[in-house]
Protein backbone atom coordinates (compact mmCIF):
# COMPACT_ATOMS: atom_id res chain seq x y z
CA UNK A 1 0.00 0.00 0.00
CA UNK A 2 1.69 3.21 -0.93
CA UNK A 3 2.20 5.85 1.83
CA UNK A 4 2.21 9.50 2.97
CA UNK A 5 4.56 11.53 5.53
CA UNK A 6 4.58 15.03 6.43
CA UNK A 7 6.84 16.78 8.15
CA UNK A 8 8.80 20.40 7.60
CA UNK A 9 11.94 21.15 5.91
CA UNK A 10 13.78 24.26 7.06
CA UNK A 11 15.72 26.40 3.99
CA UNK A 12 17.18 29.30 4.94
CA UNK A 13 15.16 31.52 7.51
CA UNK A 14 11.82 29.56 5.85
CA UNK A 15 9.82 26.18 7.16
CA UNK A 16 8.30 24.66 4.29
CA UNK A 17 5.69 22.12 5.00
CA UNK A 18 6.38 18.95 2.52
CA UNK A 19 4.02 15.73 2.14
CA UNK A 20 5.90 12.94 0.90
CA UNK A 21 3.88 9.94 -0.86
CA UNK A 22 5.95 6.92 -1.17
CA UNK A 23 4.26 5.49 -3.99
CA UNK A 24 5.15 2.69 -7.18
CA UNK A 25 7.02 5.14 -9.45
CA UNK A 26 10.21 5.15 -11.12
CA UNK A 27 11.71 8.66 -10.33
CA UNK A 28 11.88 11.12 -7.74
CA UNK A 29 8.95 14.20 -8.74
CA UNK A 30 8.75 17.49 -6.89
CA UNK A 31 5.37 19.73 -7.15
CA UNK A 32 4.00 23.12 -5.58
CA UNK A 33 0.38 22.27 -3.95
CA UNK A 34 -2.03 25.20 -1.97
CA UNK A 35 -0.46 23.81 1.31
CA UNK A 36 2.61 21.34 0.61
CA UNK A 37 5.23 20.86 -1.33
CA UNK A 38 4.65 17.60 -2.41
CA UNK A 39 7.38 14.94 -2.85
CA UNK A 40 6.72 11.81 -4.66
CA UNK A 41 9.24 8.84 -3.93
CA UNK A 42 9.66 5.60 -5.33
CA UNK A 43 8.79 2.98 -2.65
CA UNK A 44 11.78 0.30 -3.96
CA UNK A 45 11.26 -3.54 -3.81
CA UNK A 46 13.88 -5.16 -1.51
CA UNK A 47 14.83 -1.99 0.97
CA UNK A 48 12.77 1.09 2.36
CA UNK A 49 13.68 4.14 0.57
CA UNK A 50 16.43 6.41 1.63
CA UNK A 51 13.94 9.19 2.70
CA UNK A 52 16.78 11.89 3.56
CA UNK A 53 18.45 11.04 0.11
CA UNK A 54 14.78 12.16 -1.38
CA UNK A 55 14.77 15.06 0.87
CA UNK A 56 17.94 16.16 -0.01
CA UNK A 57 17.47 15.97 -3.95
CA UNK A 58 13.92 18.34 -3.17
CA UNK A 59 16.34 20.73 -0.91
CA UNK A 60 18.70 21.41 -3.86
CA UNK A 61 15.13 21.67 -6.43
CA UNK A 62 13.70 24.55 -4.05
CA UNK A 63 17.24 26.40 -3.73
CA UNK A 64 17.15 26.24 -7.46
CA UNK A 65 13.82 27.30 -8.09
CA UNK A 66 13.67 29.87 -5.42
CA UNK A 67 16.98 31.55 -7.49
CA UNK A 68 14.77 32.12 -10.63
CA UNK A 69 11.40 32.85 -8.75
CA UNK A 70 12.71 34.64 -5.68
CA UNK A 71 9.40 34.83 -3.92
CA UNK A 72 7.40 31.63 -4.89
CA UNK A 73 7.46 29.75 -1.75
CA UNK A 74 6.39 32.80 0.60
CA UNK A 75 3.14 31.52 0.50
CA UNK A 76 3.98 28.25 2.40
CA UNK A 77 5.25 31.18 5.21
CA UNK A 78 2.22 31.46 8.10
CA UNK A 79 0.19 34.33 8.09
CA UNK A 80 1.02 36.94 11.21
CA UNK A 81 -1.23 36.29 14.45
CA UNK A 82 -1.91 39.47 16.48
CA UNK A 83 -2.10 39.78 20.22
CA UNK A 84 -3.15 42.57 22.09
CA UNK A 85 -0.05 45.16 23.45
CA UNK A 86 1.72 44.42 20.07
CA UNK A 87 3.37 46.89 18.27
CA UNK A 88 3.13 47.64 14.40
CA UNK A 89 5.65 49.82 12.52
CA UNK A 90 4.05 52.12 10.13
CA UNK A 91 6.50 55.03 8.59
CA UNK A 92 8.70 54.56 10.99
CA UNK A 93 6.65 54.72 14.19
CA UNK A 94 5.64 52.28 16.51
CA UNK A 95 2.13 51.83 17.36
CA UNK A 96 0.66 49.33 19.91
CA UNK A 97 -2.31 47.22 18.94
CA UNK A 98 -5.09 47.51 22.00
CA UNK A 99 -7.51 44.84 21.23
CA UNK A 100 -10.95 44.62 22.67
CA UNK A 101 -13.40 42.48 22.53
CA UNK A 102 -17.04 43.67 22.96
CA UNK A 103 -21.18 42.52 22.55
CA UNK A 104 -21.74 44.40 19.12
CA UNK A 105 -22.32 42.97 15.38
CA UNK A 106 -19.61 45.53 14.03
CA UNK A 107 -15.94 46.01 13.98
CA UNK A 108 -14.18 49.27 14.21
CA UNK A 109 -10.41 50.67 14.50
CA UNK A 110 -9.01 53.97 14.96
CA UNK A 111 -5.72 55.18 15.75
CA UNK A 112 -5.33 57.77 18.59
CA UNK A 113 -1.92 58.70 19.04
CA UNK A 114 0.43 56.22 18.82
CA UNK A 115 -2.17 53.41 19.70
CA UNK A 116 -4.16 51.44 17.48
CA UNK A 117 -7.58 50.75 18.97
CA UNK A 118 -9.74 47.31 17.15
CA UNK A 119 -13.04 46.75 18.83
CA UNK A 120 -13.99 43.03 17.85
CA UNK A 121 -17.48 41.38 17.96
CA UNK A 122 -17.60 38.49 20.54
CA UNK A 123 -18.71 36.13 18.08
CA UNK A 124 -18.54 32.19 18.17
CA UNK A 125 -16.87 31.50 15.07
CA UNK A 126 -15.52 34.94 14.19
CA UNK A 127 -12.43 34.74 12.19
CA UNK A 128 -10.38 37.08 14.28
CA UNK A 129 -6.99 37.18 12.59
CA UNK A 130 -8.79 37.72 9.25
CA UNK A 131 -10.64 41.05 11.03
CA UNK A 132 -7.64 42.14 12.39
CA UNK A 133 -5.56 42.03 9.63
CA UNK A 134 -8.50 43.69 7.31
CA UNK A 135 -8.94 46.47 10.01
CA UNK A 136 -5.18 47.65 10.29
CA UNK A 137 -5.24 47.53 6.31
CA UNK A 138 -8.33 49.65 6.03
CA UNK A 139 -6.59 52.13 8.59
CA UNK A 140 -3.09 52.15 7.38
CA UNK A 141 -4.86 53.48 3.64
CA UNK A 142 -6.97 56.18 5.64
CA UNK A 143 -4.56 57.34 8.58
CA UNK A 144 -1.19 57.63 6.02
CA UNK A 145 -2.51 58.56 2.96
CA UNK A 146 -2.30 62.53 3.59
CA UNK A 147 1.08 61.76 5.43
CA UNK A 148 2.46 59.80 2.36
CA UNK A 149 1.26 62.47 -0.22
CA UNK A 150 3.30 65.38 1.93
CA UNK A 151 6.42 62.88 1.24
CA UNK A 152 5.49 62.34 -2.13
CA UNK A 153 5.29 66.29 -3.10
CA UNK A 154 8.15 67.13 -0.60
CA UNK A 155 10.14 64.66 -3.12
CA UNK A 156 8.61 66.21 -6.30
CA UNK A 157 8.97 69.49 -5.39
CA UNK A 158 12.80 68.86 -4.08
CA UNK A 159 13.96 66.69 -7.69
CA UNK A 160 11.46 66.53 -10.34
CA UNK A 161 8.97 69.32 -10.78
CA UNK A 162 6.47 67.13 -12.21
CA UNK A 163 2.26 67.25 -12.35
CA UNK A 164 1.17 64.74 -10.18
CA UNK A 165 -3.07 64.22 -10.58
CA UNK A 166 -3.63 61.75 -7.65
CA UNK A 167 -2.12 59.71 -4.93
CA UNK A 168 -3.04 56.79 -4.19
CA UNK A 169 -2.48 54.15 -1.20
CA UNK A 170 -4.04 50.76 -1.47
CA UNK A 171 -3.43 47.18 -0.83
CA UNK A 172 -0.97 45.16 -3.90
CA UNK A 173 1.08 42.42 -3.62
CA UNK A 174 2.41 42.72 -7.58
CA UNK A 175 4.33 45.81 -7.35
CA UNK A 176 5.48 48.20 -4.59
CA UNK A 177 4.26 51.16 -6.61
CA UNK A 178 3.07 52.32 -10.40
CA UNK A 179 3.06 55.41 -12.04
CA UNK A 180 0.58 55.78 -14.84
CA UNK A 181 0.59 57.98 -18.08
CA UNK A 182 -1.91 59.91 -16.42
CA UNK A 183 0.32 61.16 -14.16
CA UNK A 184 -1.05 59.13 -11.27
CA UNK A 185 1.01 57.70 -8.33
CA UNK A 186 -0.11 53.84 -6.76
CA UNK A 187 1.76 52.91 -3.71
CA UNK A 188 1.16 49.92 -1.67
CA UNK A 189 0.04 50.30 1.90
CA UNK A 190 2.37 47.10 2.66
CA UNK A 191 5.11 49.47 1.94
CA UNK A 192 3.87 51.88 4.98
CA UNK A 193 6.18 48.76 6.96
CA UNK A 194 9.60 49.28 5.32
CA UNK A 195 11.88 51.82 6.91
CA UNK A 196 11.56 55.73 5.47
CA UNK A 197 14.03 55.72 3.46
CA UNK A 198 12.79 52.91 1.83
CA UNK A 199 9.72 54.46 1.48
CA UNK A 200 11.68 57.25 0.07
CA UNK A 201 13.25 55.20 -2.75
CA UNK A 202 10.10 54.09 -3.82
CA UNK A 203 8.65 57.46 -4.04
CA UNK A 204 11.72 58.47 -6.26
CA UNK A 205 11.43 55.81 -8.18
CA UNK A 206 7.93 56.51 -9.66
CA UNK A 207 8.49 60.39 -9.56
CA UNK A 208 11.08 59.06 -12.22
CA UNK A 209 8.73 57.37 -14.33
CA UNK A 210 7.11 60.71 -14.75
CA UNK A 211 10.40 61.45 -17.14
CA UNK A 212 11.05 58.16 -18.47
CA UNK A 213 8.12 55.50 -18.21
CA UNK A 214 10.23 52.91 -18.66
CA UNK A 215 12.99 50.56 -16.88
CA UNK A 216 16.03 52.00 -19.16
CA UNK A 217 19.42 53.18 -18.66
CA UNK A 218 18.36 56.58 -18.83
CA UNK A 219 15.64 55.63 -15.82
CA UNK A 220 17.95 54.02 -13.54
CA UNK A 221 20.04 57.03 -14.20
CA UNK A 222 17.57 59.70 -12.74
CA UNK A 223 17.02 57.13 -9.89
CA UNK A 224 21.05 56.82 -8.59
CA UNK A 225 21.52 60.78 -9.32
CA UNK A 226 18.74 61.33 -6.38
CA UNK A 227 19.53 58.10 -4.65
CA UNK A 228 22.77 56.92 -5.15
CA UNK A 229 22.83 53.75 -3.12
CA UNK A 230 18.99 53.14 -3.98
CA UNK A 231 20.06 49.37 -4.65
CA UNK A 232 20.18 49.37 -1.04
CA UNK A 233 16.81 49.40 -0.78
CA UNK A 234 15.90 47.38 -3.65
CA UNK A 235 17.56 44.28 -1.92
CA UNK A 236 15.54 45.05 1.35
CA UNK A 237 12.53 45.44 -0.68
CA UNK A 238 13.39 41.50 -2.60
CA UNK A 239 14.51 39.79 1.09
CA UNK A 240 11.54 41.02 3.05
CA UNK A 241 8.60 40.92 0.37
CA UNK A 242 7.33 38.06 2.76
CA UNK A 243 7.71 39.45 5.75
CA UNK A 244 6.05 43.70 4.93
CA UNK A 245 2.46 42.75 4.69
CA UNK A 246 -0.06 42.34 7.22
Amino acid sequence: MDKTHVLELRLGDKVIPVKIYIERRQNTRASLGSKYVNLRIPKGILFKPDVQKHLDWLENWLKELESRKPFILHKYIPSKKYADKDVLVLMGQSYQLDIIIIDREDARVSIKGTTIFLELPNKIGYDTQAVIRHLLIKISQKHFKAELTRRVKMINDRYFGKEINSVRLKYNKSNWGSCSSGKNLNFSVRLLLAPLEVIDYVIVHELSHLIEMNHSKKFWEIVQKIKPDYTVSEDFLRKNNHILDF
